[in-house]
């Protein structure tokens, strides 16, 4: 890995930190999960199609928030690699 890209991963992992941490993006995404609770709650026994176009919903959602949190976590191993260095 280039220091480029080590200085490319930290910067994005700095901005998805942000946005994680933005109280909008929080508002949203707490607004959105509770509406598909309730739309799951409310839906049917006898509507297997929806329940399973929500379930799907849901899981993206999960996906989603997943890679914000990778992108992170890479950011976070790249800086570490940039410590190790410098103490060397």
């Amino acid at each position: 890995m280039t220091d480029k890209n080590v200085q490319a991963d930290i910067t994005r992992a700095h901005q998805a930190k942000m946005l994680l941490e933005n109280p909008l993006y929080i508002e949203a995404v707490t607004a959105m999960r509770a509406a598909m609770l309730i739309e799951f709650e409310s839906s049917k026994l006898d509507s297997p199609e929806s329940r399973h176009d929500l379930w799907q919903r849901m899981q993206l959602m999960k996906l989603f928030q997943g890679k914000f949190e990778e992108i992170v976590k890479l950011g976070k191993r790249a800086q570490d690699t940039i410590n190790i260095t410098k103490v060397q």
